[in-house]
């Protein structure tokens, strides 16, 4: 596997498994984070190695150790998991203690989650990814996190901005206290798309013109990534806050699991947080 440089992401290494931080956010001395690879794990086929998904058609007890290893790499346990039920819609559930486990060692009490919001230690909210973007948001004041998934119609539904609002609406959080993560996934370089989705996201107060560049044959490319930093700026996070990734998963499908590559045939990433 060729070896990948990241100007804005820490790359660390344990035991063969390979996750992706962001220096700003571990900074904080407060959180664990991460955004995982395909590296490290005992999945096989179209799955290998580190597929973070029962949902695909992989044997649940690889699904589990991969998980578990994760976890390891992470330093948190394995029980603190609990994870997303993704629809991609805005949906976001607080989590609490009893919520330990569920999506990995329980069965969800809950559907149509796509992001997660917790102020309780010892809990780590997982989301899953394959092109679409991961967000990390921590509140450096009142010590609150949450894990968010947004391909482009979360995007579209201004997930980010309803992220920010709900940590607010439980936690008191105020804008100007939180830290953003823009993780690994599809970038500008890779993320085309036609007209009908074009002019949904157009229609956001956040859409810029420099977000799109004409392809031709009815294609345009789209930076998902300042769409999703602009929505932040615009809820208040102060822009020094904000960490925008420079890792595009098409263009490395190596090293992740890419929807635009791999289409239904492959595994699913992770991205993952926790209060210490």
């Amino acid at each position: 596997m060729k070896a990948i440089k990241s100007k804005t992401m820490k790359l660390q290494e344990q035991s063969g498994v390979k996750i992706f931080s962001f220096p700003q956010l571990e900074a904080l001395g407060f959180i664990k984070h991460g955004f995982s690879t395909r590296c490290g794990g005992v999945s096989e086929g179209y799955h290998r190695w580190m597929n973070l998904s029962f949902a695909n058609g992989d044997y649940k007890e690889k699904v589990l150790q991969n998980f578990e290893k994760f976890a390891d790499a992470l330093d948190v346990e394995l029980e603190s998991l609990v994870l997303s039920d993704q629809d991609h819609g805005t949906g976001i559930l607080r989590i609490e203690e009893k919520d330990r486990g569920k999506g990995i060692l329980k069965d969800k009490d809950y559907q149509g989650v796509d992001a997660l919001v917790t102020n309780k230690s010892g809990i780590t909210l997982v989301t899953q990814h394959a092109d679409c973007v991961p967000l990390f948001f921590v509140d450096s004041r009142n010590k609150a996190v949450a894990m968010a998934h947004s391909g482009w119609r979360g995007t579209w539904k201004e997930m980010a901005k309803k992220a920010v609002t709900r940590m607010a609406q439980e936690f008191g959080t105020r804008a100007q206290d939180v830290y953003v993560g823009i993780g690994p996934s599809i970038g500008p370089c890779c993320f085309e798309v036609e007209i009908d989705v074009l002019e949904k996201l157009q229609n956001l107060s956040d859409w810029r013109k420099e977000d799109v560049i004409f392809q031709g044959q009815g294609k345009y490319r789209v930076d998902l990534w300042q769409l999703n930093r602009r929505m932040v700026r615009s809820a208040g996070v102060p822009a020094s806050q904000i960490f925008v990734t420079d890792l595009c998963t098409k263009c490395h499908p190596d090293l992740f699991f890419s929807h635009r590559v791999h289409g239904n045939e492959r595994g699913s990433l992770a991205g993952m947080i926790s209060i210490t």
